[in-house]
């Protein structure tokens, strides 16, 4: 009993001891922990705050601008509205400039030459986005950072999502490029308060665009506007888009020239030598209401402008063709209606002339044993009169049979006649066939041409 009330008052004594160890420790080396505490980044900024105005602007003082450098390092197109004229994108730029007073000695600070701290402590450039249908910031306030060097220069960089007018051009859709600018300025300050130095898009810069565009380049330009008897700044992020055309080309170049060339190879291709060209008339009108309706899916894509895209024409082109053909086909078969009434054989020089074989059928004169038919037989008195009645009646049906001879001759040689001017015609069909086909597959090739072209460059006097 006595040894283990020993053993506990050993035990507390010990605990007392290292107790005591640890509180001596704190209180020898606690100047150090302070010393620690104040090089940390909180140190740092709460001294900066306690020297800086952030409603100042940097160089005030001196009545010197400040220089702000700017770039664009993202830019993500999500769509196009050609109807509405409008482009949405997702980018972030970066601005740097230099605040004196945000410089500090490393030194001083446990050899710190950089801090990251919330944006809304400092003063920063305010340039608005002036051709912005909406933008929105990708991040809130809270949660935006700058970086400031000692020697006083920050770095900021700005996501948003925008929304700007973008000014189509649809002369040669859908192989056309678009230029879209993001434009910022300045509201309030001059250029002698502050000024903007903005430079291309660094190499590690990354521009993306969607299903139907793609962002060929981006061009970053300064420029000065005047308003109130000074100068401003001014930068503008020109995003190329050239259009991806696969889609119209599927949905509708494609159809447009089947339907055309079907069409035209339904209109002139020759048929049964007796058989009506009514239903190749049928088809064509057929057609033409087809492409009619490609057209209008066209014009609905479309913003409503003067101009006529490259697209608009080709279908136009085409619907022409087809009319054309239509038109030809209801001559070519009025013709051969009013050539086949004549009873005549087409003229030897019209079989030389589409390289066919003359026909040398002539027509034979009608009526039996060269009697006509309206000649009156010779007076033969019978020997018997009984039979006066029986002669009569032979001599009706001999009339009879050259009335009928003479019907199955005329038949006989009117289809004849419409067998060769079928000929006739039906070759001159082959000729507007090919005739049509070249212009239908020239047509497209002209179209299709335009798909090749160099990438225009950006026009020296683009304007938003």
């Amino acid at each position: 009993m006595y040894f283990i009330q020993l053993l506990s008052v050993l035990i507390s004594m010990k605990v007392g001891h290292i107790r005591s160890s640890r509180l001596l420790q704190h209180s020898q080396h606690g100047h150090y922990e302070d010393d620690y505490i104040k090089t940390e980044p909180t140190h740092l900024i709460e001294t900066i705050q306690r020297r800086y105005d952030k409603r100042v602007r940097p160089f005030a003082e001196s009545n010197r601008p400040v220089i702000v450098h700017m770039t664009i390092v993202l830019g993500i197109l999500t769509e196009v509205r050609e109807n509405q004229q409008v482009a949405s994108f997702v980018i972030s730029h970066v601005q740097k400039w230099r605040d004196p007073k945000l410089a500090w000695n490393p030194a001083d600070h446990s050899g710190l030459t950089q801090v990251v701290m919330p944006r809304s402590l400092v003063w920063v450039p305010k340039l608005f986005i002036y051709n912005s249908m909406d933008t929105k910031d990708m991040l809130t306030d809270d949660r935006y950072d700058v970086r400031i060097q000692h020697t006083g220069h920050v770095k900021v960089n700005s996501p948003q999502f925008v929304s700007t007018l973008c000014r189509i051009n649809i002369d040669l859709f859908p192989f056309d490029t678009q230029f879209c600018a993001i434009a910022l300025a300045s509201p309030l300050l001059s250029v002698e308060e502050m000024d903007v130095n903005a430079t291309q898009p660094p190499v590690d810069s990354y521009f993306s665009g969607n299903a139907e565009w793609q962002v060929m380049n981006v061009t970053v330009k300064q420029m000065k506007f005047m308003e109130e008897g000074e100068y401003r700044a001014e930068v503008h992020y020109i995003l190329h888009l050239n259009r991806r055309p696969t889609y119209y080309i599927t949905v509708i170049v494609v159809p447009t020239f089947l339907i055309s060339a079907l069409s035209i190879l339904g209109i002139f291709s020759p048929g049964s030598n007796d058989g009506p060209r009514n239903e190749k008339v049928s088809l064509g009108l057929g057609s033409l209401l087809a492409m009619t309706v490609l057209l209008d899916i066209v014009a609905g894509a479309m913003p409503k402008s003067d101009a006529i895209p490259l697209l608009g024409y080709y279908i136009m082109l085409v619907i022409l063709l087809c009319a054309i053909g239509v038109a030809v086909s209801m001559a070519m078969l009025s013709m051969s209606r009013s050539c086949i009434q004549t009873s005549k054989m087409p003229p030897p020089h019209y079989y030389r002339l589409l390289f066919l074989n003359v026909c040398r059928v002539v027509k034979q004169n009608s009526g039996l044993n060269g009697v006509a038919m309206n000649e009156k037989p010779t007076a033969i008195t019978p020997r018997f009169p009984d039979l006066i009645a029986i002669y009569n009646q032979l001599i009706e049906v001999a009339r009879a049979q050259r009335t009928y001879r003479e019907r199955i001759e005329k038949q006989k040689w009117q289809h004849r006649v419409e067998i060769e001017w079928n000929k006739i015609f039906a070759r001159i069909d082959f000729f507007f066939l090919f005739l049509f086909e070249m212009f239908n597959v020239l047509i497209l090739v002209l179209f299709l041409r335009c798909a090749f072209l160099p990438v225009p460059p950006l026009p020296e006097n683009f304007s938003i």
